[in-house]
């Protein structure tokens, strides 16, 4: 007696094709648009990057790569990576990543210091993962602002910041205001500015 034969669209074979073919077809889509999209993704992160920058000094941003080619320098060192910021031939000061350790995960940011690395000029949050509504409001302006112009050494030791309450009216020198219902994401960035600004001080004191 002859067998019967199994169309193929009932064989047990066919939904591990058939996924397969799918999965092929999809892949091959989100890879066209990838490539096809790459250098406009790699121009807007070095536009948005040369933006933080300038911004961090109070640069115009009018036209970025002209604005960074006239006011940015990059130097480079064994250890450190940072940007000297110069207004005809005045030095603004330098310009630094810093990283830290936030509820969640990293907090990236960027911090402007004085020529003589001895105050703050700007501290902005370029990227972190903290509870939005509590914890993302590390970005909001209000509480970034707190930083500029804080003097961050004090008879040669660093300056610690002290969290108070975020409707204190006056602050002093080592005071920032925190948080509400985000004490963790407000002590991980004042940690941060505090623990990397004395690292890159040790290193560019090292260097010089």
């Amino acid at each position: 007696m002859e067998k019967e034969k199994i169309p193929f669209k009932e064989s047990r074979i066919y939904p591990v094709v058939f996924m397969i073919l799918i999965t092929a077809f999809f892949v091959g889509i989100l890879a066209f648009f990838y490539h096809s999209t790459k250098e406009k993704v790699k121009m807007h992160e070095d536009m948005t990057f040369k933006m933080a920058i300038l911004n961090s000094f109070n640069l115009p941003d009018n036209n970025v790569n002209d604005d960074y080619k006239k006011y940015i320098k990059e130097i480079k060192s064994d250890n450190l990576t940072y940007f000297e910021a110069k207004k005809d031939t005045t030095l603004l000061g330098y310009a630094f990543f810093i990283q830290g350790k936030g509820l969640w995960g990293s907090v990236f940011s960027i911090v402007s210091l004085t020529p003589d690395l001895e105050k703050i000029i700007k501290l902005t949050i370029t990227s972190q993962s903290e509870t939005p509504g509590l914890g993302a409001r590390i970005t909001e302006a209000w509480f970034t602002d707190q930083f500029s112009d804080k003097i961050i050494t004090v008879k040669g030791s660093p300056v610690k910041f002290n969290l108070v309450s975020e409707n204190k009216a006056e602050l002093n020198n080592d005071e920032i205001k925190q948080i509400t219902g985000a004490t963790l994401s407000t002590k991980a960035v004042t940690d941060m500015v505090y623990n990397e600004i004395n690292r890159i001080k040790k290193i560019i004191k090292v260097n010089k």
